[in-house]
């Protein structure tokens, strides 16, 4: 999929050539591309899963080995065969990608971490960190909301920044435990 560039003369993103890629430029001079996922963005989601698992402060960063712990796994194995499996991707302007954001059903005999119900998908998220703090994932999980309207996800007490960004596109708390919150955002 290609996009064309057109260069705004503001900061809203523009829709481009190509069915669901957009082109995003921003005020520091951003040149990103959205688009839904395809099969060889795989290998990059099991990554941005991993960069999705918070580190507490003063804890190591997680072995890469976490991912086959089938609480974790769960979320990508076989992603695009359950109903509703979908995820969204950002290249920067050397088509590299630097951040996803996906969703999957979860059921009550294998939950989530953020689980609410069968017919709620769950999302994650993760941005590389060189780009974090410049909107990459508000518009990642923007895109998959209009695809997803009602989600759920699990978020790390600790994670103020990504908690606040949860709220503000609709998110509320359902449950807390062991130092982790429970949001869900209902569909329209």
């Amino acid at each position: 999929m290609s996009a064309r560039h057109v260069r705004p003369t503001n900061d809203r993103p523009r829709i481009s050539a190509g069915r669901g890629v957009t082109t995003f430029y921003a005020r520091h001079v951003m040149d990103l591309t959205f688009r839904p996922w395809v099969h060889d963005d795989l290998t990059f989601l099991w990554e941005m899963l991993l960069q999705s698992l918070h580190v507490r402060e003063g804890q190591a960063p997680f072995m890469r080995s976490v991912l086959q712990n089938p609480e974790i796994a769960h979320y990508l194995t076989d992603l695009g065969r359950r109903v509703d499996d979908d995820a969204q991707v950002c290249l920067n302007s050397d088509a590299v990608r630097i951040g996803a954001a996906w969703v999957r059903r979860m059921t009550a005999d294998d939950p989530g971490f953020g689980y609410v119900g069968d017919d709620v998908p769950e999302v994650g998220m993760a941005v590389e960190a060189g780009w974090r703090g410049r909107g990459i994932g508000r518009r990642l999980l923007q895109d998959l909301l209009v695809r997803h309207p009602a989600m759920s996800l699990s978020v790390d007490d600790e994670n103020l920044s990504a908690a606040r960004l949860y709220r503000s596109l609709g998110f509320v708390p359902t449950a807390s435990v062991e130092g982790s919150t429970t949001m869900y955002r209902a569909g329209p």
